[in-house]
């Protein structure tokens, strides 16, 4: 088990804990840096961070933008940026109304093929939290459709599925700069899924990336070999963590399950003190 996360989800996007219980899961696995990546929301941080202090558990400001590079999903992880960051909180407010607007494409495309899911139980299965698929899947196993939140992905609602949507085209290098503007640092969430990955790190680098999971519960041996290679190919930082959801989420991986060496924490530690010393 690892002594640093920096990939977890709350309640505020598709993960099925409180800020603070995450915290306190944490402190009860002896992970004592973590970092809450909500997709496209920051309001877990705060919370997170409070909690954390009570609890001797250091919580990074975090989050995971979701763009597109073509008809594949880029995921850009941002680390150490004000959680008070004006620039940060309108374009995450732009993506969640996206995010709104697709889930409602998305009811629409099943409600034509004859899964009738309520909007408003919809909403209430997403709670306080930005809302994505992973909700509506929750929705379709409820009414019966599915057996699965699996099935509803492979089935249905998952890339290029009957009634999947796109999302907005937001690239990249845009969630970078965001990011950059913020105060924080970026890293390409999970490489290893990308169908061409050192295409897209090689186009990432120009943008201004910063680092590569290289450390996550998707990727193997092999390829977690292959990405930390490639991180000291192109001088980029590396980062890790479990992309755990919580209880009943869609991954059943744990907080400190996946493990990243102290070396990587050493070098985070060191980059966010850069970020603090340049405030």
């Amino acid at each position: 088990m690892s002594h640093i996360d920096l990939h977890l989800h709350s309640y505020f996007s598709d993960g099925t804990l409180s800020p603070e219980a995450l915290v306190t899961a944490a402190a009860e696995r002896k992970v004592t840096l973590i970092s809450i990546t909500d997709h496209d929301e920051i309001s877990g941080v705060l919370p997170a961070q409070r909690a954390g202090a009570a609890l001797a558990v250091e919580v990074v400001s975090g989050v995971e933008i979701n763009t597109r590079v073509g008809r594949e999903e880029v995921h850009i992880l941002g680390y150490g940026f004000s959680a008070d960051s004006a620039i940060m909180h309108e374009a995450l407010h732009n993506l969640r109304a996206a995010r709104q607007e697709r889930a409602l494409q998305i009811l629409e495309r099943l409600r034509s093929m004859g899964y009738l899911l309520d909007h408003d139980r919809v909403m209430a299965i997403a709670g306080v939290g930005s809302i994505g698929r992973p909700h509506i899947a929750r929705a379709l196993v409820q009414a019966g459709y599915v057996a699965d939140m699996n099935e509803a992905f492979e089935r249905l609602i998952g890339n290029h599925k009957p009634a999947y949507v796109p999302r907005q085209d937001y690239k990249p290098e845009m969630a970078i700069a965001l990011i950059q503007r913020s105060g924080g640092f970026s890293s390409l969430a999970h490489p290893g899924k990308l169908g061409d990955p050192i295409r897209i790190i090689e186009q990432l680098v120009d943008a201004g990336l910063n680092a590569l999971e290289v450390y996550h519960c998707d990727h193997s041996t092999s390829v977690t070999a292959r990405i930390r290679h490639l991180a000291t190919r192109y001088a980029l930082l590396m980062t890790g963590g479990s992309d755990s959801h919580g209880p009943n989420g869609a991954r059943t991986v744990s907080i400190g399950d996946v493990p990243v060496p102290e070396e990587v924490e050493i070098a985070v530690r060191a980059e966010l003190g850069r970020l603090r010393a340049n405030e």
